[in-house]
């Protein structure tokens, strides 16, 4: 057994050096955050906790500590006297952990190098190899011990692996909630033409008596968002906080939250990306360019500005950093090549080829406040990945609706995006925005909004019915109304990608799903 850690402090009045090793022997490598489930005492790391609590513990002891933390985590802990090993991710897979196998050795890593024995290690529970029967094929030692929130087949089944336990997450979730069609009221008027989004949008909240519920998810969402702005208060030279945004609704509220719990003498970035566009030679498609001066004026840069001046009306006390980060093609090519596709692996498509490179250019924070350079100090990252998979944002979800109008079949589309999550973004997002040594935080995927989420009616969190803009994560949309926005309550949704325009910076025709080249140049 070999291991080797690299530390980013974030919490604690010490660095705890990784791995570390108890008096016992035992050995723990954790990537994590606790912000609840277990009591840490104040000033102390959360590893070494960890580390205290899993060494008095037998295997059923274990796995019900991670299971009870409240927060992204991967880990490997070896337990000298059983000789076990167990690894595993959280129940969304915020943190990165990747795999490779053969027959008689396995490597666990949070990042990789580009070659096709790695994968992602499956979000599906947590794993244990039992070094008593290494004289086996190795997999045959491995067991997995699933999470019992998971309910979907193609999720539940790990493949190779013999199931040992089932294991209890902190959260409960309520995914048998259908939809009576009886009890969705119709409101006809609601459908007409030329009616104001934002007066859609309050009529709509009206009637569905929406608003108190609107009132619990901002308490919930306020309580997620101050755990991940509050935790590392032992940092003080490092404690600024900076907002992924792209001024649509999912960070826009995450902002103005963030500014609740934020010392008020402290900035707050904004960190918006934009990808050079090529310029149109045509005559004709020079006219229809008005400003062909301004390359980078791309969708999320309008919607970012307008959000910006929402949030400087709405807390004029706070100062808010407005970072234009502007990237040439010859930049995304050459870091794209140089760092970007080794962080990605063994993610492989255009689509996270787009995201990655957006991420990764956003997260670096290094742009333009009004002409003036500008390079982000913050190490705490808020991200508002989570909130279209559980709130019905995506396009594919309306898609569904429109098909027969069906409730229960969006109902049951939205659980199987929650269960799915740790195999589809996040280890990838990891492992960019770490590159920079700084922390994703996903407030929309605590496991109070989680809970309180899965508990109500779909018909309560999306409304399809309604036009973009205004139907899709209705609740969030109240929710900001009630916050005071109002251009960022009925914005659209934008995928990364399209709007800051990475997707057709080198004017290629490819689909997200295909397989990226550019992604193995260096394979």
């Amino acid at each position: 057994l070999f291991f080797f850690g690299c530390v980013l402090h974030m919490q604690g009045d010490e660095i705890c050096t990784q791995p570390s090793q108890s008096s016992k022997g035992n050995v723990l490598l954790w990537n994590g955050e606790v912000f609840d489930g277990l009591e840490i005492p104040c000033g102390v790391s959360d590893t070494k906790a960890l580390l205290t609590l899993l060494d008095e513990a037998n295997e059923e002891g274990i796995l019900k500590i991670l299971s009870s933390v409240e927060g992204p985590w991967s880990f490997v802990y070896y337990h000298q006297k059983d000789l076990k090993l167990y690894f595993g991710r959280d129940y969304f897979g915020r943190r990165s952990l990747v795999w490779s196998w053969d027959e008689n050795s396995l490597m666990l890593a949070s990042v990789c190098s580009q070659n096709a024995t790695w994968e992602e290690v499956p979000g599906s529970g947590i794993f244990c190899l039992d070094l008593n029967k290494i004289n086996m094929d190795l997999k045959r030692c491995v067991t997995c011990n699933l999470w019992t929130q998971i309910t979907n087949s193609e999720v539940k089944t790990c493949e190779g692996f013999h199931t040992e336990h089932e294991i209890k997450t902190s959260m409960h979730l309520k995914y048998n909630y259908k939809c009576k069609v009886s009890s969705i009221n119709e409101f006809d008027y609601l459908y007409t033409k030329d009616i104001d989004p934002l007066l859609r949008l309050q009529t709509a909240c009206d009637e569905k008596k929406l608003w108190t519920i609107c009132n619990d998810f901002i308490c919930v969402l306020k309580r997620s968002v101050q755990k991940r702005t509050s935790a590392h208060k032992s940092l003080k030279a490092v404690r600024k906080v900076a907002v992924l945004f792209s001024g649509g609704i999912d960070c826009t509220v995450l902002a103005l939250l963030a500014d609740l719990f934020v010392p008020n003498n402290e900035e707050i970035d904004l960190l918006n990306v934009a990808f050079e566009q090529k310029q149109k030679t045509n005559v004709k498609q020079q006219k229809h360019n008005a400003n062909l001066d301004n390359v980078y004026e791309v969708p999320d840069r309008i919607t970012g500005k307008s959000s910006f001046k929402e949030l400087q009306k709405l807390c004029p006390n706070r100062k808010w950093n407005f970072v234009e980060i502007d990237i040439k093609l010859e930049e995304l090519q050459t870091e794209r090549s140089k760092r970007i596709s080794m962080l990605t692996w063994p993610k492989s498509t255009v689509l996270d080829d787009s995201i990655a490179c957006a991420i990764w250019f956003a997260s670096r924070g290094e742009g333009m406040i009004k002409e003036v350079k500008h390079r982000s100090e913050a190490r705490v990252l808020l991200c508002g990945m989570g909130a279209d998979e559980q709130l019905g944002g995506y396009s594919r979800h309306r898609g569904i609706f429109e098909k027969d109008g069906d409730w229960n079949a969006v109902r049951e589309e939205l659980n199987m995006e929650v269960e799915r999550i740790a195999s589809r973004n996040l280890g990838r997002d990891d492992r960019i925005i770490s590159d920079h040594g700084k922390e994703a935080r996903f407030p929309y995927l605590d496991e109070e909004v989680v809970q309180f989420l899965s508990s109500l009616p779909v018909h309560m969190k999306t409304d399809l019915r309604l036009e973009r803009g205004v139907g899709e994560k209705i609740l969030l949309r109240g929710a900001a109304y009630q916050l005071g926005l109002r251009a960022a309550a009925v914005a659209a949704k934008r995928a990364i990608q399209f709007g800051s325009r990475i997707a057709k910076a080198e004017s290629r025709k490819e689909k997200g799903s295909d397989a990226c080249g550019r992604l193995g140049e260096n394979f």
